[in-house]
């Protein structure tokens, strides 16, 4: 028996967004993202939607460097991810605390069989 893995990364669409932003953010294109996702219309897409983002045969992580101004909370909502979720990625003592020029983890590959 052959068991197949491939490790996906998920972003949920926020207003304002459009698939060549996410496929420019997450490295990849708007036709892999439609592919993925089965969209009919990939000039509309709706807030809240679940889309794959990425997917490896390796778990893979999409990594973001602190700037100016940067919170927890507005780099969690770029990446359709949670504050919680940061914390935990990057073992992240202080959430109020983080430094410009920091690497984070903004999002990681789930393994789907």
């Amino acid at each position: 028996m052959t068991t197949q893995t491939t490790n996906i990364t998920y972003y949920t669409v926020k207003s304002g967004d459009t698939l060549t932003a996410i496929a420019a953010r997450f490295g990849t294109t708007v036709d892999q993202l439609v592919k993925w996702n089965k969209i009919p219309n990939p000039d509309l897409i709706n807030v809240g939607l679940r889309l794959i983002v990425a997917k490896a045969d390796s778990p893979h992580e999409t990594y973001y460097t602190v700037k100016s101004g940067d919170t927890l909370t507005a780099i969690a909502a770029r990446f359709g991810t949670t504050v919680d979720q940061l914390v935990k990625w990057n073992k992240i003592p202080n959430p109020d605390l983080i430094k410009v020029g920091q690497r984070l983890i903004v999002a990681k590959s789930v393994t789907a069989a």
